[in-house]
């Protein structure tokens, strides 16, 4: 079954991963969750460290966090989680797997429920707005899942259907390289689903199910957000044809990393899928630059019922030029006109 890591240090002050029990973990501050790749497996243990690693890089140094999140990685069970991707897109609005249902128990249930009852509404709101759930690829179908089964299981224990799905919408999760289907999806999480226009796999998936070709075909080179409903807003835009990335050493200088591509390279194909093409904060990179960083930062920090929009805010300390050039950027790209 898929698996849940942490980073701890072993007695000699050495990084390390750890599994967690999920029976026994208890989120009481804000936290996030990484769903990984479909390449991130229980037995690739580097692939769960490099996915932890990328979240504390992109959030570290950042003052304006109220509190450091917790740090969890999902690794998939094997290589097989891809013919679920195509078994949820077949049936997205009640499609579910069983490593998704034991995420749902194991990390969603505990926030909404007391020994197999509804804990009182408020109370379950409160507790749902420390998660947050960071979705690349084959983990952004997962995430999908995971609402799912939680609905499912929220109203055998007693939840009315309509009062499920506005706590849901507590979870706030930032979809990357996205894999499911956004506008199949309304209303559930508090969700940027952010897909590029040219990345291989995303239009692979298009072509078969369909959800995305038309707003590709009108709008495939600028960045384009579009509001699929009252809590989620497609983001999508060219990737560039980049082969290295700024990355942070643990002095807190930035250095120049390739970017592992997700094919081989006798190939001769560039899939524009790769992870570090979503989560930049380069401008010069591709016009999702920052839209990641600011988004985490909103998140953790939120305190109330998360606001869409509000995720998009400026969250750092960047300078005044790059703040305006952020908002200028975000406000040219919005198209308000809500989907049906």
């Amino acid at each position: 079954m898929a698996k849940l890591w942490k980073k701890t240090t072993d007695t000699d002050g050495k990084p390390q991963l750890q599994e967690l029990d999920l029976p026994t973990l208890a989120i009481s501050s804000p936290t996030i969750i990484y769903l990984s790749g479909f390449l991130t497996t229980d037995k690739q243990p580097s692939y769960v460290e490099e996915g932890i690693q990328c979240m504390e890089e992109l959030l570290q140094g950042r003052p304006e966090l109220q509190s450091s999140p917790n740090i969890y990685v999902w690794s998939h069970t094997r290589l097989r989680n891809v013919f679920n991707i195509a078994a949820y897109n077949l049936s997205p609005q009640s499609a579910y797997s069983a490593n998704a249902e034991k995420l749902a128990k194991g990390v969603i249930m505990p926030l909404v429920s007391d020994n197999g009852k509804p804990l009182p509404f408020e109370e379950a709101q409160k507790r749902l707005r420390n998660l947050t759930f960071f979705g690349y690829s084959a983990g952004t179908v997962v995430a999908q899942e995971a609402f799912n089964a939680s609905m499912e299981m929220m109203q055998k224990i007693g939840y009315k259907p309509e009062d499920a799905r506005k706590l849901m919408k507590e979870i706030v999760l930032i979809s990357t390289g996205n894999m499911s289907s956004p506008s199949k999806e309304k209303n559930r999480f508090t969700t940027l689903y952010l897909a590029g226009s040219n990345d291989i796999f995303v239009r692979w998936k298009n072509r078969i199910w369909n959800p995305l070709r038309n707003i590709f075909a009108r709008f495939a080179r600028r960045l384009v957000i579009k509001p699929l409903s009252d809590t989620s807003l497609l983001i999508t835009t060219v990737i560039k044809k980049k082969f290295w990335h700024w990355r942070k050493t643990q002095d807190g200088q930035k250095t120049k990393k390739n970017i592992s591509p997700q094919l081989p390279r006798w190939t001769l194909l560039s899939t524009n899928h790769e992870l570090p093409h979503y989560i930049t904060s380069d401008d010069e990179h591709n016009q999702f630059s920052k839209i990641v960083l600011h988004a985490l930062i909103n998140a953790v920090n939120r305190k109330e019922t998360p606001d869409v929009l509000k995720l998009l805010e400026p969250a750092t300390s960047h300078s005044p030029e790059e703040i305006a050039a952020y908002r200028e950027r975000i406000a040219k790209a919005m198209v308000m006109k809500k989907a049906a």
